[in-house]
């Protein structure tokens, strides 16, 4: 039986995800414990990692207020293309209370996630990052895999994150 190009497109599409997902895994063989450090809250109280989430899998966005990567990345994140994200992810936004408070206005589909501010950078030098967006899994206060920057292919990067949290 022959694919209709469109039906193709969609299993080649299923293939890259899976694959990518694999990657991903194998890629972070060995899981890191998630380090110290705070961030503080809209509300200017300072939360520490340990206090983030620890059950289930969820993730860290970290993205830089004013970086076109980083706006890229959060305008992907529809509501509707990752209807349990919200829930599952927190987002820090490296820099000010002011630079938090700005760029959650700016992507209301992520308003359900809890957000904070990095604002002594203090969470991206213990994270050991080198540069944004960055999308860290984590289960068990352990960083299980990483994906920096954006992936070109939208369909790819709704497959990890949909399959990660939804696990």
């Amino acid at each position: 039986m022959l694919m209709q190009p469109r039906d193709a497109y969609r299993h080649r599409i299923i293939i890259v995800a899976t694959l990518f997902i694999l990657a991903s895994f194998a890629l972070a063989v060995e899981p890191v414990p998630l380090p110290a450090f705070q961030v503080t809250s809209a509300d200017g109280q300072t939360v520490k990692s340990a206090d983030l989430p620890s059950k289930g899998n969820w993730v860290i966005i970290y993205v830089q207020p004013k970086s076109q990567f980083s706006d890229n990345l959060l305008k992907l994140l529809k509501r509707e293309q990752y209807p349990n994200l919200e829930q599952h992810a927190v987002i820090i936004v490296g820099g000010s209370v002011d630079d938090l408070k700005g760029t959650q206005t700016k992507y209301p589909d992520l308003a359900g996630a809890s957000w904070y501010a990095d604002t002594d950078k203090n969470a991206y030098a213990q994270l050991k990052l080198h540069g944004v967006p960055v999308v860290l899994g984590i289960r068990q206060q352990t960083i299980q895999w990483s994906l920096n920057g954006v992936l070109p292919d939208t369909n790819v990067s709704r497959s990890v994150l949909n399959s990660w949290i939804n696990q």
